[in-house]
């Protein structure tokens, strides 16, 4: 898929690879929908790259269904789809200290909301003819090889969300809608922290080639450094 000129919307893009990922797409001729929590900073980046800003709250239903209608209004045709917001309790979780609150707030921010958010924009991305919907992962949330002790909330939300991309996937092939999950690599970022070896620029490239995946390309597969891994 060539991107000029295609509405893209890009969830998160207040910091980070969001943003990163906003600013890519936009390099690459594309119409950016630029969703951050608050009006202000989706603002902020929309006007650096003369794109449309989409502001909510994604750990509310309200919220999601607001980003939704807001997205449909301005652009009933969605080529691309990428679910990059999430949040992680810092510091890393001991299982023992897991809090029922914090780990419903994750699950709500990190695998409702792209679940819903993507069924409440289905129209968009039909409408667009061969749509493209990519889930920002993580490796934390990869089962092959077991798991650490530690970050028990993240890690779920992301074992689930790898899940739902490919159930996800299954159901909208014969729409011509594929859909995948990636892993960015460990970041620089508030989440990723200062030790990571990758700035969020480099972290982008799959997001991009995910998105302009032909349409006999792969659907249902999970990500990194365009290369598919195991689940």
């Amino acid at each position: 898929m060539d991107l000029h000129g295609k509405n893209v919307l890009v969830t998160g893009t207040s910091r980070g690879i969001g943003r990163a990922i906003a600013r890519a797409f936009a390099a690459a001729g594309a119409r950016v929908l630029c969703h951050a929590r608050t009006e202000a900073a989706a603002s902020e980046i929309a006007r650096e790259l003369d794109g449309v800003p989409i502001s909510g709250d994604l750990e509310s239903s309200d919220g999601v269904a607001s980003v939704a209608a807001q997205v449909e209004r301005v652009a009933p045709q969605l080529h691309v789809l990428v679910h990059n917001a999430a949040i992680s309790p810092r510091p890393r979780e001991r299982f023992e200290d897991v809090e029922l609150a914090v780990f419903r707030a994750v699950m709500r921010v990190n695998v409702e909301a792209p679940i819903f958010l993507t069924q409440a924009l289905l129209p968009a991305l039909r409408a667009a003819g061969g749509a493209r919907v990519v889930f920002v992962s993580s490796e934390a949330g990869q089962l092959s090889g077991g798991m650490p002790p530690d970050s028990l909330s993240y890690r779920v939300s992301k074992t689930a969300l790898n899940g739902a991309s490919a159930v996800i996937a299954a159901s909208l092939r014969e729409d011509r809608i594929l859909v995948n999950a990636m892993h960015p690599g460990w970041v620089k970022t508030d989440m990723g922290g200062p030790e990571a070896p990758l700035s969020p620029d480099e972290s982008v490239d799959t997001a991009l080639y995910l998105a302009t995946l032909p349409d006999d390309g792969p659907s249902g597969r999970f990500f990194f450094e365009r290369r598919e891994l195991a689940w």
